[in-house]
């Protein structure tokens, strides 16, 4: 199967709120979340220090952005599984699904 190259999908799922919407470049799981009207927590409003956004990436973990050293710092302090991202942190570059504790 060819994937055109300019043709962005980048598709986040919302498990188990069966929601679906696409990320625009650049945008984190928190900003489509947002838009989506998943609701998600960020205390801080998405600067990276409360946490609140930390959701567990059910697949896709590889269609999103290395964790920044703000989130691997936090993510040890809190005890974050390996499948664990912070929502503000983590940017969108392809098709992934994600859950949270609250959902």
């Amino acid at each position: 199967m060819h994937r055109d190259v300019n043709a962005v999908s980048n598709l986040v799922t919302f498990t188990p709120l069966g929601r679906t919407a696409s990320a625009h470049p650049n945008e984190t799981l928190l900003d489509v979340a947002r838009r989506a009207n998943a609701p998600l927590g960020a205390s801080c409003g998405g600067v990276g220090i409360c946490a609140r956004c930390r959701v567990r990436v059910v697949s896709g973990s590889e269609n999103l952005s290395p964790p920044t050293s703000i989130e691997s710092r936090i993510g040890a302090a809190r005890g974050f599984a390996a499948d664990e991202r912070m929502a503000c942190q983590a940017v969108v570059r392809g098709d992934c699904a994600i859950t949270t504790t609250y959902w």
